[in-house]
């Protein structure tokens, strides 16, 4: 009688070859997968510096829109401050005899007690200054000496004069001194003023 041979079970045997070959196809995916993770990092920067400069023209876009509607705004009220001027009749020639009779008719309307004056001769309101926009200011000092009630006919006569006259009325000094009781003329004050007629005349 034979006796039969024991069984032997397949054991699996892999080849050097065939495994290079899956470490390579793996080493590929790898490759692959990280040159797409740079390549979607790259896209995302770039995306994301498209919309910073994007975001910095429309910033200079709005800062320059900004400039020009402030300019044009700078613009519109130099015109309006000049308009006024000239209805004012600020840029009219020096009047001085229809300054005279401004003085008389206040004097004479707010029954003041006295008024001297003297207007000194018309000058550059600053030599040292140059007035822009092709126009001088000049001025006329008138010194002003006058009794007084009360503060307020000193204050009744400048406000009429800068109603009145076609000049730019400045208070460059004033003093005002008590009157002893009793003075001739029923004055209780004593004003000694310096008062500038500023004029804008366009240059030639």
């Amino acid at each position: 009688m034979s006796t039969p041979s024991p069984s032997v079970t397949p054991i699996a045997t892999f080849s050097l070859s065939s495994l290079g070959l899956s470490i390579g196809l793996l080493i590929g995916a790898l490759l692959i997968a990280a040159a797409a993770v740079t390549w979607t990092f790259q896209q995302s920067q770039q995306a994301a510096q498209q919309h910073k400069q994007a975001q910095a023209r429309q910033s200079d876009t709005r800062a320059r829109l900004a400039r020009v509607n402030e300019d044009e705004r700078d613009i519109r009220e130099k015109i309006a401050r000049y308009q006024e001027i000239v209805q004012r009749g600020l840029t009219e020639p020096e009047q001085r005899l229809h300054w005279v009779e401004a003085l008389k008719s206040i004097k004479a309307s707010r029954r003041l007690l006295g008024l001297t004056y003297e207007i000194a001769p018309q000058q550059p309101l600053d030599p040292k200054r140059v007035a822009s926009g092709g126009h001088d200011f000049l001025v006329s000092t008138m010194k002003l000496d006058m009794p007084l009630l009360h503060e307020d006919d000193l204050l009744g006569l400048l406000g009429d004069l800068s109603a009145q006259v076609h000049a730019l009325i400045s208070v460059k000094r004033c003093q005002i001194d008590r009157l002893e009781p009793g003075n001739v003329g029923g004055a209780n004050l004593k004003a000694s003023c310096e008062i500038n007629w500023i004029k804008l005349q366009e240059k030639r």
